[in-house]
């Protein structure tokens, strides 16, 4: 068995969770790309990897519910024996107002980027415990945190919490697991061009970034052993509008 580290991405068979992989494997990690419906895109995802000469592998589960989460990470350990690092990068993005929100739904929503991002981090935190060993988390935000729109409450609430989530955890999992954030802006585009277009001219930076971008903020967050509670943003300066 190799003793390249084992990195578990959710909701990386698709858009900026399949970059990730992709990048990463690129870099020498072994890669555990979780998926919930979007088997097939996981199963090509790996194919793909297994072209290029890379080791990885696939998991199946709904965030939404503990006992998935338990099991896609038990199953993410029994792939390679191990797993070192974490992104949570998996989202559930509803474009509904407070009034179109139920309760079911703010709960959903809170699932998948702050409850499972909890319990998925202290799985890993007690399987490097269990190891002797340390790792690190990488927590997907959105560069939009600092100016949310209407349309979405639900989700910026929800990626607000799992942002002082990732400080708290910092502050209470060191030195066994650093846990850090990237928060993507401008990188890819939900079919708005208009939109990109416009805020292009908006930015600081006057461009609009790439999905590279960010994969080389979430590699120096993995490997950087001395930086710990960051949301390293990546969105040209949109944060600053």
């Amino acid at each position: 068995m190799s003793n390249k580290d084992v990195v578990l991405i959710t909701g990386g068979a698709k858009r900026l969770g399949r970059a990730l992989a992709l990048s990463l494997a690129a870099s020498g990690y072994r890669v555990v790309i979780h998926c919930n419906e979007s088997v097939k895109e996981a199963q090509y995802v790996v194919e793909e990897l297994a072209l290029q000469g890379f080791e990885s592998a696939y998991v199946q589960g709904d965030l939404r519910h503990q006992v998935h989460l338990d099991h896609l990470f038990s199953q993410a350990v029994q792939a390679f024996g191990q797993v070192d690092q974490l992104i949570n990068n998996a989202s559930l993005f509803p474009s509904r107002t407070m009034d179109e929100t139920d309760f079911a739904l703010f709960e959903q929503v809170m699932a998948v980027h702050s409850s499972a991002p909890f319990f998925l981090t202290k799985a890993l935190y007690h399987h490097l415990k269990a190891r002797s060993a340390k790792g690190s988390v990488v927590n997907m935000l959105d560069a939009k945190l600092s100016s949310p729109t209407a349309s979405r409450p639900a989700y910026y609430c929800a990626k607000g919490a799992l942002a002082y989530q990732t400080k708290a955890l910092a502050a209470a999992l060191g030195p066994t697991l650093r846990v850090n954030a990237v928060s993507p802006g401008l990188v890819l585009s939900n079919g708005d061009d208009a939109y990109f277009a416009k805020m292009q001219q908006q930015l600081p930076l006057k461009s609009t970034g790439t999905v590279d971008d960010v994969c080389q903020a979430v590699s120096y967050l993995l490997r950087s052993s001395f930086v710990t509670g960051v949301d390293l943003c990546v969105d040209g300066g949109q944060r600053l509008l």
